[in-house]
């Protein structure tokens, strides 16, 4: 339901949000944009809320899901109504609490819940398979939101809202995650406090920055502006869902080190940045199309195969005394490295366009390094994390 939900209240630029804020609600491009791009105040929000402690994971959860609920109700309504002007509005601060929600009450909760009541082979589960089948569910639910009428857009978000209480409900068949033990005044072997990050967790931290920052952000953008004006841009979007789907259903549970896998999809991942690198743009011929085709799939499946990894390794590392605050941390780094990326590609995308093709492609340059920078990250945690172990 994750996906589901985001996708409907607007959560990182949702795509159902979009489609009634444009086609139901009547609001500006500008105002849209400016709503998704508030959701940065959640930041030191979030990172106050880091200190909460783990026994409220669960019903952290349950908050999260009965304010998306009502905020899905909400939006129902004003869809039902055919809200227009200053009440469709309204619409745009569901979306900014909606981020602040999933930032303080979700994010803060959700990966702990999963390090409190699971073992390693349920959480990479988890954390792969189900949302190999919520992207699924969720692209068939924009393609049946898209096709109905306004009243059947707001039973669509009145059914969102049913099942987010419903599954709110079925948590409690969780337990709820056991205090952390007191360990202010304990310090590890390395003479750090145990209340502190380990530095295996503060070197993922660097490697979630990085693997974001390489994910070819603006990809169809670029595309469309600068390397192939011509493209289907909607096929290239279903290459990138497709392989970063396959790559979360083919992830194999494993009690070993995982990191190994996360080094081969960082170097699949530079390679493939490479390759679009080195081609001439614009493209036309059949065989430069398909690199970029071949190149678009392997960076989904590189940068999908890195963050699952990277995200059960630093499970592995995590100390008890600070679960929420270790992963509410990965969160942050994770969403505001993907901003920066985005931010940063849209100014060298302009100035990419009529500039000269390959490495000297501002562009591109910064996809290869930062690609190439994902690399040595995951080394450096390699090397830190088995130090830990010793």
């Amino acid at each position: 339901m994750g996906p589901l939900v985001g996708a409907s209240l607007g959560i990182d630029g949702g795509p159902i949000f979009q489609i009634l804020a444009v086609e139901n609600l009547g609001l500006s491009a500008a105002a849209i944009g400016l709503a998704f791009g508030l959701g940065v105040v959640s930041l030191p929000i979030q990172l106050y809320a880091s200190r909460l402690p783990i026994e409220r994971a669960r019903s952290n959860v349950q908050i999260f899901l009965v304010l998306a609920a009502l905020q899905a109700w909400v939006l129902a309504v004003l869809v039902g109504i055919g809200a227009t002007g200053g009440l469709a509005t309204v619409a745009l601060g569901v979306t900014v609490t909606a981020e602040i929600s999933l930032s303080v009450f979700y994010a803060t909760a959700w990966q702990p819940l999963l390090a409190s009541g699971l073992d390693t082979y349920g959480r990479q589960r988890l954390n792969s398979t189900w949302p190999a089948v919520a992207r699924g569910v969720l692209a068939g639910a924009v393609v049946l939101f898209a096709a109905l009428g306004s009243t059947g857009r707001s039973v669509f978000l009145a059914v969102i809202g049913a099942l987010s209480i419903a599954i709110a409900i079925g948590l409690n068949a969780i337990a709820a995650p056991r205090p952390a033990p007191p360990a202010a005044a304990t310090t590890t072997d390395t003479g750090t406090s145990a209340t502190s990050l380990a530095p295996a967790t503060r070197i993922a931290l660097v490697v979630f920055a990085a693997v974001n920052l390489g994910a070819v952000p603006l990809w169809l953008v670029y595309l469309d502006k600068v390397l192939w004006p011509t493209a289907n841009l909607g096929a290239i979007a279903a290459v990138q869902t497709v392989a970063s789907m396959a790559a979360l259903l083919a992830w194999r549970s494993t009690d070993r080190d995982v990191t190994r896998r996360a080094l081969v999809a960082a170097i699949a991942t530079l390679a493939a940045a490479a390759g679009i690198a080195l081609l001439d743009g614009p493209i036309d011929s059949s065989a430069q199309q398909a690199v970029v085709v071949v190149a678009t799939a392997l960076v989904a499946i590189g940068t999908t195969t890195v963050r699952i990894a990277m995200l059960e390794a630093a499970h592995r590392v995590v100390r008890p005394a600070n679960t929420v605050r270790a992963f509410t941390l990965i969160d942050v780094v994770a969403s505001t490295s993907l901003q920066v990326g985005l931010l940063v590609s849209g100014l060298l995308i302009t100035a990419s366009t009529g500039a000269a093709v390959g490495l000297t492609d501002p562009y591109r340059g910064f996809v290869v390094i930062t690609s190439a920078a994902t690399i040595p990250a995951i080394l450096w945690f390699r090397s830190r994390s088995s130090e830990d172990d010793g």
